[in-house]
């Protein structure tokens, strides 16, 4: 069965070598190419530090979650410390 497979994959990938054997760039695509290489230019520090950011946006994200699930936990334990001063305090004159 794989001895067959593979008999037939040679086939179409013969066949697929045979009906693109004439295909060719045409003439000054390497010029074109290296011209637009050099045209492009090489990133300046603004692409650099763009590239690098957009690197961290999960872990700012991630971050950014984490502040807030403590922000609220640290609230409620807050929250939760006042309450045991409202009560009840008699003074005495």
């Amino acid at each position: 069965m794989k001895r067959e497979v593979d008999e037939a994959m040679d086939e179409r990938l013969a066949g697929i070598g045979r009906r693109t054997a004439a295909l060719r760039p045409r003439a000054g695509f390497d010029d074109r190419v290296m011209r637009a290489v050099k045209a492009s230019g090489t990133p300046g520090l603004f692409e650099d530090v763009l590239r690098a950011a957009r690197a961290m946006v999960p872990v700012a994200v991630m971050a950014a979650a984490l502040a807030m699930g403590w922000a609220v936990r640290t609230d409620r334990a807050a929250d939760m410390s006042l309450a045991a001063t409202f009560d009840a305090v008699e003074l005495e004159w």
